[in-house]
């Protein structure tokens, strides 16, 4: 069992306990695998996830977050990164949890090369499906797209 520094602060949530170092530093990394990016992202991920079902089940209201975590699950998943570098653009949109319906508006002004929809479901993780533009079934002349959850291919 790991010591828990003098410096740290815990909380007992009653299913865990966690602690964090409250001491400031320079080098303090912001997660212990600070080398590793895929890690850093899935912590990330798994923060934003418990911030947000933690905020909603106390507020009932959503935590502003779900774009992050949408950006965030396209590159642990499907390789688009942050900062959106990469030569094919990827549009993403989430559908969030306890929302009415599984189907996204997409706007067809934009410019992309492939569609990722994560749905972040109402237990707060999150699951993703990508899909080229070029495979979607787009009217002539169409402003906007309905795209279902279902109607997206899965990927596995």
């Amino acid at each position: 069992m790991p010591t828990i520094p003098a410096d740290a602060a815990h909380w007992d949530s009653g299913d865990w306990i966690e602690w964090h170092r409250t001491a400031e530093s320079v080098q303090a990394a912001p997660c212990s695998a600070a080398g590793d990016t895929e890690a850093r992202l899935m912590a990330l991920e798994v923060s934003l996830l418990r911030c947000a079902r933690v905020y909603f089940h106390m507020t009932q209201e959503h935590l502003p977050v779900y774009d992050a975590i949408g950006r965030v699950h396209g590159a642990l998943n499907f390789d688009v990164p942050l900062d959106g570098s990469r030569g094919e653009n990827v549009l993403t949109v989430v559908l969030p949890p306890m929302g009415p319906d599984n189907v996204v508006t997409v706007d067809l002004s934009h410019p992309f090369d492939a569609l990722l929809v994560v749905r972040i479901r109402d237990n707060f993780t999150s699951d993703g499906r990508i899909c080229a533009r070029s495979a979607l079934k787009v009217s002539p002349g169409a402003g906007t797209l309905e795209v279902s959850w279902a109607a997206l291919p899965e990927v596995h």
